[in-house]
This record gives C-alpha cells, structure tokens and sequence, in this order.
C-alpha cells in the first residue's frame, strides 16, 4: 500500500506537469476617464457660488445657506478684531479669515467657536511669518470674549484642555489648505492697479478697505486676487464718483487687469450687499443705486475683454470636484482636500 500510494502521487504530479499553465485572469477593462492637466489637482481650488452652496448644504444641512454665511461673517469679523489686538498685520489677519472660509468648505459650520478661530490665527501667524505663541493667541481671544477679565491661566486645566482642541484644529485647517501655503492677497494689485491708471490715493485707500471687508464673505473662495483687486477698484469708483477708464494703455481695463467685467459686476453686487447690512435707510438707497448702475461694466465686448480661458475642462474639473466631495459627504467620511480640481 505505501509504494501505491507514492506511486499514485507521483503520476499525479507528472499529470500535473503535463498540463499547460492556466491562463491568466481577464484584465478588466479599464474605465475611459477624462485626461486631467496637473494644473488642475491644486489646493487653492475657486467654487462657484453654487458649488459652495451644493457643498454647505450638504455638509450642514440643518443650517440654511444665509445663516451659514452670517455665521462665517461674524467668526472673520472676530478674527479680525482678536488679530488687530494682538498686533497682527492686515495680510496676516486676511490669511487668517481666507483659511476659515476654506475650513468651512470642507467642515461643518457646527464646528464654530473659539478654538476654530484660534487655530485659524494660529496657522495664519506661521505662513506670514508673524509667529506668535498659541498662549498670547489663547489670552488675547479669552480678553476679547471677557472684557472685564483681567488675566487667565493658560496652565490650568481647562487651558490645557482648550490647547489640545486648537492644536486639533490647526491640524484640520492645515489639511483644508492641502499644506499649500502659497497665499497672495489683492493688496498689492489695488496699488499696482492704481499706479497703471494713474488713480488718486484716496481711490487706492477706498479700494483697500473694499478688498479687506470682502475676506468676511466667500469672495476669496471663488475669485482670484487680481479679480478682487480689480473689482474693488472698480466699486471704489462708483463710491467716490471719479471716472473710471475705458481703456488703459490702449487696451480695455478688464483686459489689462486680465479679468472679466461679468466677474467685477458680481464681486461689486456682493461687496453691496455687505456694506448694506446694518446702514441706515439713507445709505442703503445709495448703495441701491449703484447696485443699478453696475451693468456699465458690460458696456464693452466682454469676448474681448477676458482673457483666453480654457473653457474645454472648465465645466469638467468643477463637476468633479463637486461630486468627489459630495460623495464623501454621503459616505459619511471626513474631506480629501488632498484631491481638488479648479473650475478654471
């Protein structure tokens, strides 16, 4: 029996090499999707009104639009106030309130409260290298919320407690931003800008203080610097009154500033609306009036005036990116701001 067996075994194995070798396994077919430029899987990504609407409604859904936007404005409007006490200057306040409406884009609104703007400052004193410690930032903020307090410890338990949780959240804006810490502001255009038209100072400083208010709204999120610039310079005009070019160095002034009148007119709208609220009636009807006014900005050939856009993966990146983060909503996952894609 045991030389049966080994014998059985040993022309099952001959048997076996006898046989050709399996096929290998069907490759699946692989999906046609579209060929994406790298230009496009970038971190400082610009949405739409309506994809930041899609995307806030989704992540907060028991809070209406209006009230997650007043909501964001009012935190900007407390950084602002905390940065200017503590001694930050205005590029580092602005970075600070551009990263809390980036936050926001990819966090719950629920999330607000100290430690958010607290870590917002935070990462904002490192990227323009006005460092100051999380204790000052911790204080600063405590004094704000509690004017007649005279000192806290940051020592104590709930100090402690309070700095583990910005330390968190300086970990979820650093992963909002994608780590990219390229950040440029449209204060330096507004002067440019000015220089190139030959503006007045009070033109620049008006425009200035249009271009710092709109960091209380999502205008950052969904134009580029030079469009901020531009269209605070544009605004500023109509406040003032003073003429404002046509041309510039023989070519039209969006197109010299390498923007769109259709943009301008909407930040312009926008901006508007924000100087509105809280104004007495008086104010408010002029402001109504430039809202009229404001379809000047057209008056040209707007086909001429934009710049060369790439409009054949203009529609396509944005839905993407829209969809992949609305997925991972409804999947119940955290964000992958790793993996953006830009309208344009």
């Amino acid at each position: 029996m045991p030389g049966e067996l080994r014998q059985t075994h040993h022309l099952s194995l001959e048997q076996l090499q006898q046989q050709p070798p399996p096929p290998p396994p069907p490759v699946p077919p692989l999906q046609t999707l579209p060929v994406l430029n790298s230009i496009n899987r970038v971190s400082r990504t610009y949405y739409s009104k309506h994809d930041q609407g899609i995307v806030y409604m989704a992540r907060t859904p028991g809070i209406n639009l209006h009230r997650q936007t007043d909501m964001r404005r009012e935190s900007c409007e407390i950084i602002a106030a905390i940065g200017k006490r503590i001694g930050f200057p205005q590029h580092t306040i602005s970075t600070a309130q551009l990263l809390l409406h980036r936050f926001f884009m990819f966090n719950s609104v629920q999330d607000t409260g100290n430690e958010v703007v607290m870590a917002c400052l935070f990462v904002s004193s490192k990227v323009e290298d006005t460092i100051k410690k999380l204790k000052d930032i911790m204080i600063a903020t405590y004094i704000f919320r509690h004017p007649n307090a005279t000192d806290w410890d940051t020592e104590s338990k709930e100090g402690e407690e309070q700095r583990k949780r910005v330390l968190l959240y300086e970990k979820m804006v650093l992963e909002s931003i994608c780590f990219d810490f390229r950040i440029i502001h449209p204060y330096s255009y507004i002067i440019k800008f000015v220089k190139i038209m030959q503006g007045s100072k009070q033109l620049a400083r008006q425009a200035w203080d249009i271009a710092r208010d709109s960091y209380k709204i999502g205008v950052c999120l969904e134009y580029p610097p030079h469009t901020i610039a531009a269209g605070s310079i544009y605004l500023a005009s109509k406040l003032l009154s003073e003429s404002f070019p046509d041309l510039i160095k023989g070519k039209p002034w969006m197109k010299a500033f390498r923007t769109r009148s259709i943009d301008v007119e909407d930040f312009s709208h926008q901006m508007l609306d924000l100087l509105s609220i809280g104004r007495s009636d008086e104010q408010r009807q002029f402001y109504d009036k430039i809202h009229i006014t404001l379809h000047d900005a057209r008056q040209l050939d707007i086909q001429h005036q934009q710049p060369p856009l790439k409009k054949a993966r203009t529609e396509h990146s944005r839905t993407i990116g829209v969809h992949a983060e609305l997925e991972r909503i409804q999947d119940g996952g955290a964000s992958n701001p790793t993996v953006r894609y830009s309208q344009s």
